[in-house]
Order: structure tokens, then C-alpha cells, then sequence
């Protein structure tokens, strides 16, 4: 077989030190959630995929903008790509809640609860009668800002000069930073009466994501060791806790500035070969385990708090787990689904009937 004949690497031509930290960070959320000693401010990720997401879509999709994409059909595009998953997440996640009621969780898991949120969150939406907006599914509350977000990209962000994404980032960060502080830090966003510091915190990192992708690109990233600084750096800022500085100041520092150098230097440089494979992979399995985690929580943390397990042990299973959970919805939710919605959506922009569509 000659050089031409061979198939491209997947991660050809993608940011790879950026999908390997997008998976580190998913990880390290769902690390917080199940054991949050071991990853007191994984939490902060958050901030990275807001910062991220800005990066990415804006470096991706400004030249279509440019090109004619209208809002009606970038929002498509976004729903498309971020409803499988969120789907899969809300109903696995719902199971595994009515599960939880069983073994005695009472009104956590309630089945009033989840039948009055369930009809919205279904549809993306949050639950107008909880106080969570996605009870069953807490961390989901961020993919609803990412939908958000989103419009503001398309609305606004592709619209303003860059000094103006920077000073909406700069407004954003000057609001949020005080409410931070009176509330000494910690993961703000899922609830309702944090709606307002949920958008500051949206709108801050994104649009410095935004900002960013205007910065000139490298036209070779060559493999090295800035991806694995970046790496190193994503895991230390997730999962550090240094005495030292207040957890308030903490968050501040690594939302405002840590995250968003981390997204710009990350397109700088890729990992080693040997690398490259295992950040892609868990870049592809990333926003999966972010959407499915919760669901195992609850069963899993049986064995390390009844049982007594080794709390080591149980973080590496439950971090497998949510990997594997998370490789079957890529596999046998994520692709066929995205794959037939995108052909409904072409079949309707040609107006052909739906019987032609093929199943």
C-alpha cells in the first residue's frame, strides 16, 4: 500500500492537545461529583469548555458566517450536534434516579420530581417547578447555557469587533467576580436562584473564546511538549487545592485567566505521536461522560461509601465506567442520530417528502 492509499489518522487535522484536555476535564468533573476530595475544583472545567466552545465554534464557524450561514441555520447545526447526547444523558440519567428512589434517596429523586421536569428537560428546556433546573441530571445545566451561548455567538459575537467580544468578556468578568468572592467560590450554575452569575459566568468565558480564536494561528502545530505541559497543567488546576489561597480567589484566577490561556496555548502545540491517539479518543468520549456521569454516581459510590472500598480503587472503576458508558452512547446514540437528523434537515431544505428519506 503506497502513501496515498493510506487512511488519515482521526485526529489529522484537529486541535489534539485541546480534545485531550476537553476529555481531562470531563473526567475530572465527573471525578468531583463522585468523590470530591479527589477533585475539589473540578468543577472549574466548566470555565475551560465555556472558554473552549467560544475557541472552537468561532474558528469553525465565522468563516461560514462570513460565507452566508444565517442564524436559523447555525442554530441547526448546534442542536444537532449537542441534542443526541443531552438526550441520552436526561434518560439514562432518569433511570438510574428512579432507581436511586428505590433504594430509599425519598425526595431527591422523587417520582413527583421527575415527572415535573422530566416533559422539559427532555426538550433541552430546564424544569420551570424545580429548584434544580435539571434534577435528574444536574450537570446538564451547562449544555443548556452551551445552546445559549450559542445564540449570543450567532446574535451578537459574530457581529461586534473584537474589541468589543473582549470588553463583553471584560463587563461579564467584572460583574462576576464579586459574586464569586461573597460566595467564596464553588460550582455555581445549576439552580435558578443562580441564574444570574450562571450568565455571567457563560457569557465571560465564551466570549474570551471568541476573542481568542481572532488571534493569529499557527499554520504548524508540530508535536512537542507543550501538549503535554498543557496536560499536566489542565490536571493540576482541577485538582489542586492549595491551602494557601482562598477557594473564592482560587476559582476567580483559574476561570478568568488560567482556563482561557490554557484554550490559547493548546492551539499552539500538539502532544508527542505516542499521544496523540489516547487525547483524541478521549476528546471523542468527552462531552459523552459529561452528559451520562451523573447516572452512575449513585450506584457506584455504594461500594466506596457502604462497602468501604478503597476510595483510589473506586475513583479509577468509576472514571472506566463512565468512559465505557460514554464510548457506547458516541457509538450507538451519537452517530446515527446526528447522521438522521442531518439527513431530515437536508431532505427538508430540498423539500423532499419525508417517505423519500431513507431509513
Amino acid at each position: 500500500m503506497n502513501a496515498s492509499e493510506r487512511t488519515a489518522p482521526p485526529w489529522q487535522g484537529r486541535y489534539v492537545t485541546l480534545d485531550g484536555m476537553r476529555g481531562i476535564a470531563a473526567l475530572a468533573v465527573a471525578l468531583f461529583h463522585y468523590n470530591i476530595s479527589q477533585a475539589p475544583h473540578g468543577y472549574v472545567a466548566v470555565d475551560f469548555f465555556f472558554a473552549l466552545s467560544g475557541f472552537v465554534l468561532c474558528r469553525t464557524y465565522l468563516p461560514r458566517w462570513r460565507a452566508g450561514l444565517t442564524v436559523w441555520g447555525f442554530m441547526k447545526q448546534r442542536v444537532v450536534r449537542l441534542y443526541p447526547l443531552f438526550l441520552a444523558g436526561i434518560v439514562i440519567t432518569t433511570l438510574s434516579a428512579m432507581s436511586n428512589h428505590w433504594t430509599g434517596k425519598g425526595d431527591v429523586y422523587s417520582y413527583a420530581k421527575i415527572a415535573k421536569s422530566l416533559p422539559f428537560n427532555l426538550l433541552m428546556l430546564p424544569s420551570p417547578f424545580t429548584n434544580t433546573l435539571f434534577p435528574t441530571n444536574v450537570p446538564a445545566w451547562s449544555l443548556f447555557f452551551e445552546l445559549v451561548a450559542s445564540v449570543g455567538l450567532a446574535v451578537v459575537l459574530f457581529r461586534v469587533p473584537r474589541m468589543a467580544q473582549l470588553g463583553i468578556a471584560l463587563i461579564a468578568a467584572w460583574f462576576f467576580a464579586p459574586e464569586v468572592l461573597d460566595r467564596n467560590g464553588g460550582n455555581l450554575g445549576p439552580l435558578w436562584s443562580q441564574l444570574g452569575i450562571t450568565m455571567l459566568r457563560t457569557t465571560m468565558s465564551f466570549s474570551i473564546g471568541v476573542w481568542l480564536a481572532g488571534l493569529p494561528a499557527k499554520d504548524v502545530r508540530h508535536p512537542g511538549w507543550l501538549g503535554l505541559f498543557c496536560f499536566v497543567a489542565i490536571v493540576a488546576m482541577l485538582v489542586a487545592d492549595p491551602a494557601f489561597v482562598p477557594k473564592g480567589w482560587y476559582d476567580l484566577a483559574c476561570a478568568i485567566v488560567v482556563a482561557p490561556l490554557l484554550v490559547w496555548l493548546g492551539s499552539r502545540g500538539e502532544p508527542s505521536r505516542v499521544l496523540m491517539p489516547m487525547a483524541w479518543f478521549l476528546g471523542e468520549v468527552s462531552y459523552a461522560v459529561y452528559a451520562v456521569h451523573w447516572a452512575l454516581m449513585e450506584p457506584l459510590r455504594y461500594f466506596k461509601d457502604d462497602l468501604g472500598w478503597n476510595d483510589v480503587l473506586m475513583g479509577a472503576i468509576y472514571l472506566a465506567a463512565c468512559v465505557g458508558l460514554g464510548w457506547l452512547c458516541v457509538r450507538y446514540v451519537d452517530i446515527p442520530l446526528r447522521r438522521r437528523l442531518n439527513v431530515m434537515l437536508h431532505a427538508r431544505a430540498r423539500h423532499v417528502p419525508p417517505r423519500a428519506i431513507p431509513s
